[in-house]
């Protein structure tokens, strides 16, 4: 008699348990959604490079001091150079680039031109082909490696870059099978597209925007 007494407290109190904190839960704000950071960068004139020790010396500007490191490119270090891939031989002594590192200021993680790097690089990127484009609510579906995926694009603003020209997302026409690039904002959002004509007209303004955009905070700071 005790025992089955026991049970049904035991019972009573994780029901109550679970109770409360599914309380708590349908109390607390609905997370935030996921939004991406750029990715942090510092632009650097190229030095030397050493393709059969796989290192570039780069120098330039880190919080306030010139550096002049020797960054080791490994296995997960992204090279990119014209809008291609790259390795370390197309890099030349002389280059102006951007590099983001890691380890302490000894390993890159990402090295490209500037266009290149604000296209492919600052942002997470889908690449795929076209399934399909609803202008009306602005949904871009695009198949890469195997699977569907569904973006909304930007309601205001040029976000969609094809044939050389920047387009408004209502005034953009995609079509299937078309090969493209999304540049997430968030997982299921694209903070722009463009086409493979177009990544170095995107590339591009979005530097000159980046550098506004820093010119303004330095004067706004003197």
């Amino acid at each position: 008699m005790w025992h089955r007494w026991a049970l049904v407290v035991g019972l009573s109190v994780v029901s109550l348990m679970g109770w409360v904190i599914g309380q708590e839960k349908a109390g607390q704000p609905p997370a935030k959604p996921k939004t991406y950071r750029p990715a942090l960068f510092t632009a650097v004139t190229i030095v030397k490079v050493d393709t059969a020790g796989n290192t570039v010396t780069v120098k330039g500007i880190y919080r306030g001091k010139e550096v002049t490191p020797a960054l080791k490119v490994v296995a997960d270090s992204k090279l990119m150079k014209e809008g291609k891939d790259a390795k370390l031989g197309d890099f030349k002594e002389g280059d102006q680039a951007l590099v983001t590192w890691k380890r302490g200021m000894k390993e890159i993680r990402y090295l490209a031109d500037a266009p290149t790097y604000f296209a492919f690089l600052r942002y997470p990127t889908v690449k795929g082909k076209v399934k399909s484009f609803d202008a009306n609510t602005l949904t871009l579906t695009v198949e890469a490696e195997g699977k569907e995926h569904k973006f909304t694009l930007p309601g205001k603003g040029e976000c969609c870059f094809a044939g050389g020209k920047a387009h408004g997302g209502k005034a953009a026409v995609w079509k299937g099978g078309e090969g493209a690039v999304v540049v997430l904002r968030a997982p299921d959002q694209a903070r722009a597209v463009f086409d493979t004509a177009s990544w170095k007209l995107y590339g591009e303004r979005e530097w000159q925007a980046y550098q506004k955009r820093r010119k303004t905070r330095q004067k706004s700071g003197e």
